[in-house]
């Protein structure tokens, strides 16, 4: 009688054990309709939001750009100030002056020299205009294991005036491109701004079209904390 308890009890053991074991782990499994107790939903939007807030933030930048579609006898370059008022991470306010350098390009000097004759141009010589940014997507790249650079894709409108040869008048501007953040309070931008005005030439007038690509390189005041 005893070898026969002795022989269920071994038969037995492992059932019960294999039992205990499911139930323990049943208690630990999360149902598929749930989100982790490990993080509430709080602290999961704070992880997936922007390493340092744009909210209420002002923005002081300098650029440099080059004309890819000049006029073919002028080479066009341009230097200026971008001011950025962020109202949150999505849209800002700016204001921008430039200034534009002209010169003469190989068939604008050959021109010159071999028929004395100067290009029919209404250059431009500066021009300030208001703008709105709206920031489309936000992403990060990973550069080393230890370094992460964030990013925005932009679009913005435009609107002011330009200082031309003949005269001011009104230019619209389109810029896209994208803009990284270096820790909380360093920035640049890699962009192309178009232009739209119209010039005053000989023949009459002209639309024109300035397609300017551009970098920017700027410092963001305020701690931008992490929300």
């Amino acid at each position: 009688m005893k070898k026969i308890a002795l022989y269920l009890s071994l038969v037995m053991l492992p059932a019960f054990a294999a039992s205990d074991l499911t139930k323990k782990l049943d208690d630990l499994s999360i149902p598929k309709d749930h989100v982790t107790p490990i993080l509430s939903k709080a602290q999961l939007e704070s992880v997936n939001s922007r390493y340092s807030s744009l909210r209420n933030r002002h923005e002081l930048t300098l650029l440099g750009s080059n004309n890819f579609n000049a006029d073919s006898h002028i080479d066009t370059k341009q230097a200026g100030a971008t001011y950025r008022y962020h109202i949150n991470s999505s849209w800002s306010l700016g204001f921008r002056y430039t200034e534009y350098e002209n010169t003469l390009s190989a068939a604008g000097e050959k021109l010159v020299d071999s028929q004395d004759i100067l290009p029919d141009t209404d250059y431009a010589v500066k021009s300030t205009d208001l703008f709105i940014n709206f920031n489309t997507v936000y992403g990060k790249l990973r550069l080393t294991d230890k370094t992460v650079v964030y990013f925005d894709h932009y679009l913005a409108l435009g609107y002011g005036d330009i200082a031309l040869a003949s005269g001011e008048t009104q230019i619209y501007t389109i810029d896209t491109g994208l803009s990284f953040w270096f820790g909380k309070h360093f920035s640049s931008r890699v962009g192309v701004k178009n232009e739209l005005y119209v010039q005053q030439k000989i023949n009459g007038n002209d639309n024109t079209h300035n397609v300017m690509g551009y970098l920017e390189f700027g410092y963001l005041f305020g701690e931008g904390n992490r929300i």
